[in-house]
């Protein structure tokens, strides 16, 4: 998966105002990096499976696994441009330990899975609700996170009026882009 670079004509930037021309910089910037996504992995044949993890670099090296074959990228949540790895594994490190929380079974054990030889904690979960699996990272992200990422707006119908926004995410490509509408609605934040 690879977000499409967006075309920004040359007199976009206003250059009579410099704290607009930083901010459209910014903007521009942030929609045209290809670097630095927390990204929601699935399994095609077990819809209670997810994983997320981080990349500071090209998308389609999280979108297979050599091991499983059913494994796909779902979607990858936008950081600003300017995100550094370190803080991107400490949003990572604390995300993963909030959903943890979230995520525990009826005796109180994690969902969340362990590697077969070190025993450590891993960034798979199972036994989830995929799609409440979304809403709720996507939530964490928006919620704690926001500053850190690249958020978008939604209208509906083209209405001149926002009726939301979420963290801006690109889905995999095999997702049609009624589903894509879909999933979009339902992270919507309304303030």
């Amino acid at each position: 998966m690879r977000k499409p670079r967006v075309f920004v004509p040359d007199d976009f930037v206003s250059s009579d105002d410099y704290k607009l021309w930083y901010s459209e910089m910014e903007t521009k910037n942030n929609y045209e990096s290809l670097y630095g996504w927390i990204y929601l992995g699935a399994d095609a044949k077990n819809k209670k499976f997810a994983k997320i993890g981080l990349s500071m670099g090209d998308l389609s090296s999280r979108s297979y696994s050599s091991s499983n074959p059913n494994y796909y990228l779902f979607c990858a949540f936008k950081c600003r441009h300017d995100i550094s790895r370190d803080r991107l594994a400490i949003i990572e490190r604390e995300i993963l330990t909030k959903i943890d929380e979230l995520y525990k079974n009826r005796n109180g054990s994690s969902r969340r899975m362990r590697h077969y030889e070190s025993g450590a904690l891993s960034e798979c979960f199972e036994s989830v609700d995929f799609f409440n699996f979304f809403k709720d990272l996507h939530s964490e992200i928006y919620e704690n996170y926001r500053n850190d990422f690249v958020t978008s707006e939604w209208w509906e119908d083209h209405s001149v009026e926002s009726e939301g926004s979420f963290v801006d995410c690109i889905f995999n490509p095999k997702i049609s882009l009624k589903e894509k509408n879909t999933f979009i609605r339902m992270i919507l934040q309304y303030e």
